[in-house]
């Protein structure tokens, strides 16, 4: 038997003892009792009396004198007996009904503690599906993100691919037009070519008009360099200064200029020197492949010394030569050696503000005396570019030195040009 079966068993007893130990009453009363345990017994308020409950039975039965006495001495020898077994029963029923208090408390406590639990464990089981389901969401997420990367790249793809057909389309334009310019260039094509055939036998020669050549070949003034005076300079002075064509003369820096061809077709007896070979020759012309620095020439060999626009470049290695500072000064000094005591020095250089450009040096005035000091200056005068095409020459120098290089072709705005003669010692 359970302890469920055994409680509801003692609940049985305790009915059944009340209905024997107490009066009658209403059986409406006693049957709304049965499962709750009577106050008045739990707080020891009541004790059954003895003439009330168990010595009925005496009043009922004997009632002549022998019975009177029988009953009035089982009263007395009964009494203390029942009493205490009264109590006991009290006592012990009073146990049981805290016991079936305490069953019933505690089951009615068991069976909300199980419903919590269940109501908990339902909220867990939610709390996990949830749990779940975020993850499943975060996934989810992921997976957008991953897609919407995807569909970016996609993209990127997409304009790639337009820009790819875009470039496919730009190659066969340019293909086309560089057809068109190969068919319509020829002329240009074939000068370029030829310039460039000049350049390397050493007949191609600076000249004072510069030509260029449009797109369908025709040519076209480009512009006018310094040239356009300087050799006029260099052949008035020698005029000037020689009453005749016998003497000897030495030019420096000779390639790409057509001067000593021109003065040895004057009659001068001339000596070209410089790094790169010359072309042509002529029966008054001798040409000495060397640096001027450096020369194989004897000393005071020479009535004149002419320098069109070279002592600027040298140093500088435009032209393949040694780089080093003050070349442009050691080469005049080696000039003053190899002249003859009363030996005139004919020189050009670029004139203006003073730079350093990747070709050549521009002079001022300070920089243009620390280039000559062994010489007294004969004469000067100043080229001054007006625009591309057109120079004037000017006896100021305030007006030269105010010019500016073009700092995209390196051309001088101005050019100064000088006849010296050596200081006699």
């Amino acid at each position: 038997m359970d302890y469920e079966k055994i409680l509801e068993r003692i609940s049985d007893v305790y009915q059944q003892s009340v209905r024997f130990d107490r009066p009658a009453v209403n059986e409406e009363n006693e049957s709304s009792k049965t499962r709750n345990l009577p106050h008045h017994l739990i707080n020891n308020s009541y004790v059954p009396e003895i003439d009330g409950n168990y010595l009925l039975f005496f009043n009922e039965i004997y009632t002549n004198t022998i019975r009177k006495w029988l009953k009035n001495l089982l009263k007395k020898i009964a009494w203390p007996i029942l009493k205490r077994q009264v109590y006991y029963n009290s006592a012990v029923r009073q146990l049981l009904y805290n016991l079936i208090q305490k069953s019933d408390e505690y089951s009615t406590r068991d069976k909300e503690v199980n419903k919590k639990f269940s109501h908990l464990e339902q909220k867990v089981e939610q709390l996990s599906h949830l749990e779940q389901k975020i993850e499943q969401f975060s996934q989810l997420g992921q997976k957008v993100e991953q897609f919407s990367q995807l569909e970016q790249k996609v993209e990127q793809l997409s304009q790639l691919e337009q820009k790819v057909e875009q470039l496919s389309q730009l190659e066969q334009k340019i293909e086309q037009i560089s057809t068109e310019l190969q068919a319509d260039n020829s002329v240009t094509n074939q000068a370029s070519s030829n310039e460039e055939s000049k350049i390397a036998s050493g007949l191609w020669f600076n000249e004072p008009i510069i030509v260029g050549y449009h797109e369908n070949g025709e040519a076209y003034w480009a512009g006018t360099n310094e040239r356009i005076f300087e050799k006029t300079f260099v052949l008035q002075s020698l005029a000037r200064l020689y009453e005749s064509s016998s003497i000897t003369v030495l030019d420096v820096g000779a390639a790409e200029s057509l001067l000593s061809y021109e003065l040895a077709s004057f009659n001068y007896s001339v000596t070209a020197i410089d790094i790169r070979p010359i072309a042509l020759f002529h029966p008054n012309l001798k040409f000495v492949k060397t640096d001027i620095c450096n020369p194989v020439l004897p000393p005071a060999s020479f009535d004149c010394v002419i320098a069109l626009s070279t002592l600027e470049h040298i140093g500088l290695g435009w032209y393949g030569d040694k780089t080093g500072e003050n070349y442009d000064v050691k080469a005049v000094q080696q000039i003053s050696l190899l002249l003859k005591p009363e030996g005139s020095f004919i020189l050009t250089v670029p004139y203006g503000k003073k730079a350093l450009t990747p070709v050549h040096r521009i002079y001022n005035q300070e920089s243009l005396q620390k280039l000559i000091p062994d010489f007294k200056i004969v004469q000067i005068s100043y080229g001054v570019r007006k625009d591309d095409f057109t120079w004037t020459i000017t006896e100021n120098e305030l007006e030269a030195s105010e010019k500016e290089h073009n700092p995209n072709n390196y051309l001088p705005g101005a050019v100064a040009m000088l006849v010296c003669k050596k200081n006699i010692v």
